[in-house]
């Protein structure tokens, strides 16, 4: 029997009047970010609104009717609107203002890349399209104005029809698809499926799609570097007094330094990174100088005053040259260019309210430049750098200079049946499905300013790099089953905080917009829900138009499903997937692996086939042991083939590592990809890590869990160290937790490098990493070497020894922050993140 039609619902999310005094009410300046009046005058098409993100335009009621509706004219809402429009596809992309492009095309013109080679599909297209501008293959810094035209001709070219200043105002629904939405002017978009490229999620939202604002607590999806997290990165080099009156805490706080209690590391909140505008600057003879804006207050950068008059001037030092003398500026140092705390309403504000954040930017952002350029309490020699930069001429025209779109780092992030978390980003999981790949540092920005130790700190800045280039699961841009089955999500995709501080990118936006769009087609093709497409067709469709899916590039023809590490004599099972990628079938299939001499490789299932179809699979299995390894623990690689149609043929090759148990008492740790193992007295560590320095924290280690008291000795020989890198680090370490990488303190470590010997490391300044030193420069360095930390209280000697008897002093540091009890043990660091280094240890003693 056939049922009739859920009658629509319509669901109101956003409004621009009467939500600005929400904002207001939780301590916005009054003068600077009242809302707009109702009565405000109407801007038209011919009329240029100035600095405003929200402004009232003229009606314009009406009915337009696509197959796909992309709301966001972010670059992933002109990549996702062109991908429908090359598909055959009616497309109304629905824009918030005026300009396409987003951040991509309003000053962040020195892209965010991570590795260039896991850039495809429409997302390499636009760099090569801007390349072309500038006669080369592709470039990845560029004008803004340039990046605008780009994506104009883009949307032109494929006749895109665009719906500029229509903002989404509510939807309609009918049982779980979206119908329509009705943007603030009257206009009615109807369509047969969504796509929400919009930075903030607004569409998801509206659609009732489940969301999450601010930060998971580390427990949640059982990561390192979500929630509080107090590190180095743009931290304050200096202790800065934060009270109106020094040292007098009832004088009040500063501006910019909150009350509110610090948190503990790993807790979870409501907070996001902070927000700026990403400016435009040039040193040629027409630059605009730095405008006052109006509501100007000195008093906003007393601690950056202070922080200068305490010798710190760091301020402006991001600031990427980009084509035509101009550079991209960014926030640097501890009191920037980031408005740090004012932020937290925006993800689920109204227009007005968000109006009134984004004008307390402006303020705050170009009041800085001003203070810099002319406060006379500025020391006379930062005034005249300051002054040799200013706005731009040639871009901007219509706001002074200044970019028209305010930097949003983060606001919803939709939560659906994937979610990306740090381990998509360490690679200790993969997504099965990936549309995308995602390669930059897991970068937040600070979140808060707050008073720890009567001094002022920042809190929330996190910049730890992935293991390599990731998967973005198809997963993570559809909403949950049962939840909206025709809107696809381009931007607000679901993952965690940390996570998506890496997967924020424009790069990445720009490629599962076009992913987006490609789904979108195919769910219409076959009339299903957007969670039901077919993922093989769906990965076929992107291979074909060049979008990277798999690290190496193009290596997904074949899959492993196989262990990261197997116990010597201990059978583990290894499945081979092989992904038909050509456009007929392929017949007389037959899948082979190979294993290292010595190991025993039998198949549990069959590994031929007759044929495999076009975007199908076919996969084997087999039971695989492996013998004792030369060392307590050692790298492998299995190598698979696939054969079919009379010749054709496609390797990969897996590496598993083989590890003898560490045994108790002994305990390891991890802050980065790492296997441990243990032969008697003979310990090994193989693993990488960016590095062990200023707020990079990356190590595995094999330790006693709080075994050193006040007055211990450790000893340990390093047998041998891979030179993955000149810098790369084995030795002794202590700790209060060895588990608490990057935020705990009592941190000393004695390492050998693989050149210019050793170094004796600690956290002088208590900030969870090390970043003061004392050098024992031996070139080449020794392998083996003997090492020695010694503890008498709160101070710690280092020294080597050669021969295991005469030893040499490389220094003794004082640590306030060591515990009564502390862990001890050996680390390793590669300081590589795209392979594994093997360090050999023995003789591991305390006493």
């Amino acid at each position: 029997m056939r049922m009739s039609a859920p009658e629509p619902t319509r669901r109101t999310v956003l409004g621009a009047a009467g939500a600005g005094a929400l904002w207001l009410a939780a301590g916005a300046p009054t003068a600077a970010a009242s809302p707009p009046a109702a009565a405000e005058a109407v801007v038209g098409p011919g009329e240029h609104p100035g600095l405003r993100y929200w402004y009232p335009v003229p009606r314009d009621p009406g009915v337009v009717r696509t197959d796909v509706c992309v709301y966001g004219g972010t670059s992933a809402g002109v990549t996702a609107a062109v991908r429908a429009a090359q598909a055959g596809r009616s497309v109304a992309l629905v824009v918030f203002g005026r300009h396409l492009g987003g951040l991509s095309s309003a000053g962040l013109g020195a892209t965010d890349t991570g590795r260039i080679e896991s850039i495809g599909g429409l997302s390499r297209e636009f760099y090569r399209r801007l390349g072309a501008h500038y006669g080369r293959p592709e470039s990845f810094t560029f004008e803004p104005h340039v990046a605008e035209q780009t994506f104009d001709a883009w949307v032109e070219e494929e006749g895109v029809d665009v719906y500029r200043d229509h903002r989404l105002e509510d939807v309609r629904l009918t049982g779980d698809r979206i119908h329509s939405l009705r943007t603030e002017n009257g206009k009615v978009f109807v369509a047969k499926a969504f796509i929400d490229a919009s930075y903030e999620g607004d569409l998801m939202a509206a659609a009732g799609v489940s969301y999450t604002v601010g930060r998971e607590a580390n427990a949640t999806y059982g990561e390192t570097l979500n929630g509080v997290q107090f590190r180095s990165g743009h931290q304050f080099q200096r202790q800065i007094d934060p009270y109106v009156v020094p040292g007098d805490p009832a004088s009040g706080l500063v501006p910019g330094v909150v009350a509110d209690p610090p948190g503990s590391t790993g807790e979870g909140d409501d907070r996001i990174q902070a927000f700026n505008f990403r400016v435009c600057l040039t040193r040629a003879a027409d630059r605009r100088p730095f405008p006052q804006p109006p509501n100007y207050d000195a008093q906003r950068y007393e601690l950056l005053l202070r922080y200068l008059q305490a010798g710190v001037w760091d301020a402006m030092r991001l600031n990427t040259p980009m084509p035509n003398g101009k550079t991209d500026m960014n926030n640097n140092g501890a009191v920037s260019t980031d408005n740090i705390g004012r932020n937290y309403a925006w993800p689920d504000a109204g227009h007005a309210t968000r109006e009134a954040i984004f004008q307390d930017h402006v303020t705050y952002q170009q009041g800085l430049l001003w203070f810099l350029a002319n406060d006379p309490r500025v020391p006379e020699a930062i005034r005249a750098e300051v002054n040799g930069w200013g706005l731009t001429n040639d871009e901007f025209a219509g706001t002074g200079g200044w970019s028209h779109e305010l930097y949003i780092r983060e606001a919803r992030r939709m939560v659906a049946d994937y979610v990306i978390t740090e381990h998509d980003c360490r690679w200790t999981v993969a997504a099965p499905d990936p549309i995308a790949l995602a390669s930059y540092t897991m970068d937040s920005h600070n979140c808060a300013r707050v008073v720890v130790g009567g001094f002022a700190r920042n809190e929330g800045d996190v910049q730890v790099p992935p293991a390599g280039p990731y998967g973005i699961s198809y997963r993570a841009i559809v909403p949950a089953r049962g939840e909206c089955t025709n809107l696809l999500v381009a931007c607000a995709i679901s993952a965690s905080h940390i996570a998506f501080g890496s997967a924020r990118m424009e790069p990445v936006f720009m490629a599962t917009g076009h992913a987006a769009a490609v789904a979108a087609d195919l769910a219409l093709s076959a009339g299903v829900a957007v969670q039901d497409v077919h993922y093989p067709t769906l990965r076929q469709r992107l291979r074909a138009e060049q979008m990277v899916l798999t690290w190496p590039p193009n290596a997904g023809v074949l899959a492993f499903d196989a262990p990261g590490e197997l116990r010597p004599g201990a059978a583990g099972d290894v499945t081979v997937t092989f992904v038909n990628e050509e456009v007929a079938t392929v017949t007389g299939v037959r899948l082979v692996l190979a294993a290292p001499a010595g190991w025993t490789v039998t198949p549990s299932t069959p590994v031929d086939a007759e044929a495999v179809e076009p975007g199908e699979e076919f996969e084997a299995t087999w039971r695989v042991t492996a013998p004792a390894p030369a060392e307590p623990v050692t790298q492998s690689a299995l190598e698979a083939t696939v054969t079919y149609s009379g010749g054709v043929s496609h390797s990969a090759a897996h590496v598993v590592a083989v590890a003898e148990p560490v045994q108790a008492p002994l305990q390891t740790a991890a802050s980065t990809r790492a296997h441990f193992g243990q032969r008697g007295a003979r310990l090994a560590i193989l693993g990488n890590g960016a590095d062990l320095w200023t707020g990079i924290d990356q190590y595995g280690a094999i330790f006693h869990d709080g075994a050193a008291g006040p007055a211990t000795t450790a000893t340990v020989t390093v047998v041998s160290q891979e030179a993955t890198d000149p810098n790369a680090r084995a030795g002794l370490v202590f700790r209060n937790d060895l588990r608490a990488a990057g935020t705990s303190t009592g941190y000393v470590a004695l390492v050998v490098k693989p050149e210019n010997g050793l170094l004796l490391l600690w956290d002088a300044d208590g900030s969870g990493t090390v970043e003061s030193v004392l050098r024992a420069v031996l070139t080449p360095s020794p392998y083996p070497v003997h090492l020695r930390l010694t503890r008498e209280g709160q101070r710690f000697h280092g020294s080597y020894s050669l021969d295991g008897t005469t030893w040499q002093a490389i220094g003794s540091i004082d640590l306030p922050t060591a515990a009564a009890t502390q862990d001890v043990g050996v680390l390793s660091c590669a300081h590589v993140q795209d392979r594994l280094g093997l360090a050999v240890f023995e003789n591991l003693t305390l006493t």
